[in-house]
């Protein structure tokens, strides 16, 4: 779909019908999703979040309904228990101790689970704080951040720029017209192309106040590559899709865990010795593992192509939509599974040592 789309993409930039390319300039839409990247992805679940904490989400509204009707049949049997344990001993220690947990679990819920709500915010907020400070760090003169932007701005331009240069390879070469001037209309062609793809380059990167990092990728360099535009094109629109698609999807499961939060400490209420919340907890650890792995990757790799630019437009594209978020998934999982046996672990310690 994307690839069928970029003909349309490159002509709704200049006004031209698709089919036709009579300049290099790139789609006002492809800049803004290169430009931006992950931000957009966390800012277009804004809304959603906000009706997540005051209560408006329907999905979560039926998950907490669910969950008070489990965990009303679990409390009703934990209170049996308790109670002959009370009849024991009354109000010792243990008593006491074993009460806090479904108390707190009655307190989360109260309120169509607003406690819970602002919570699992709280821990949203913190995760894309995280990932912000990560995208701010600096190297090699430029953040991170900054060399994702700059990266994906100027291998979009080089694509375009590459069909530009293919259309002025369909035009003939030395000609003399009727006056005896010798004209080449082929190489005029690529030398317009290529002047005007880098007064655009440098157009948008003032207008949203990119640096160039100590180095920048040169028109030129490109002058003299034989490329299969059409296929370059619709690679690179799909591999920028599946990378958006990953980020979203990243995002989703954020949003998705918090949904689901009720129900794994609901079961936290049964007896048995690693509480469902530590999963909980873990998965959520997980995601925002994989997600700042996938900001360090995909940054790190940027800044090492800002300052050493490269002419292939889908060098940076198949970083970060194939190999980062593989990369991102294995240590996210691996430390999500890690951080949750650390867990299990020594909560079955401190209960055999009791």
């Amino acid at each position: 779909m994307f690839g069928l789309l970029l003909p349309y993409l490159f002509a709704q930039s200049t006004g031209q019908q698709p089919g036709e390319n009579t300049g290099t300039t790139i789609a006002p839409e492809i800049i803004e999703s290169v430009s931006r990247g992950s931000e957009m992805m966390v800012n277009s679940f804004n809304e959603d979040w906000l009706n997540f904490s005051n209560g408006k989400a329907p999905v979560y509204t039926a998950v907490v309904a669910i969950s008070i009707m489990i965990a009303i049949v679990l409390i009703s049997w934990w209170s049996l228990g308790w109670y002959a344990k009370f009849s024991d001993e009354g109000f010792s220690s243990d008593v006491v101790n074993e009460t806090i947990f479904p108390l707190l679990v009655i307190l989360m819920l109260t309120n169509n689970g607003a406690m819970l709500a602002s919570s699992c915010l709280a821990l949203r907020n913190v995760t894309v704080t995280l990932n912000r400070n990560v995208l701010a760090i600096t190297k090699n003169g430029v953040t991170l951040k900054e060399a994702i932007r700059i990266t994906n701005l100027d291998q979009a331009f080089i694509l375009a720029t590459q069909t530009g240069l293919a259309r002025c390879d369909t035009f003939s070469g030395v000609e003399k017209d009727q006056q005896g001037n010798i004209t080449n209309k082929r190489e005029q062609c690529r030398k317009e192309t290529i002047e005007k793809a880098r007064q655009d380059a440098i157009k948008v990167r003032t207008e949203k106040k990119l640096g160039s990092g100590s180095g920048s990728w040169n028109p030129w360099d490109i002058g003299g590559e034989a490329i299969n535009n059409v296929v370059q094109g619709v690679v690179f629109m799909v591999l920028n899709g599946m990378e958006a698609a990953f980020q979203y999807i990243l995002q989703l499961s954020f949003l998705l865990t918090a949904y689901v939060s009720p129900i794994f400490l609901v079961l936290s209420l049964l007896p048995v010795s690693s509480k469902a919340i530590y999963a909980w907890l873990s998965g959520w650890l997980a995601l925002t593992l994989v997600l700042i792995s996938y900001s360090i990757i995909v940054g790190m790799a940027a800044s090492a192509i800002v300052n050493a630019p490269s002419t292939n437009p889908l060098l940076h594209q198949l970083i970060q939509a194939i190999f980062s978020p593989l990369l991102a998934l294995a240590i996210g999982t691996g430390g999500g599974l890690s951080v949750f046996s650390a867990i299990t672990g020594s909560s079955k310690f401190v209960l055999g040592k009791r």
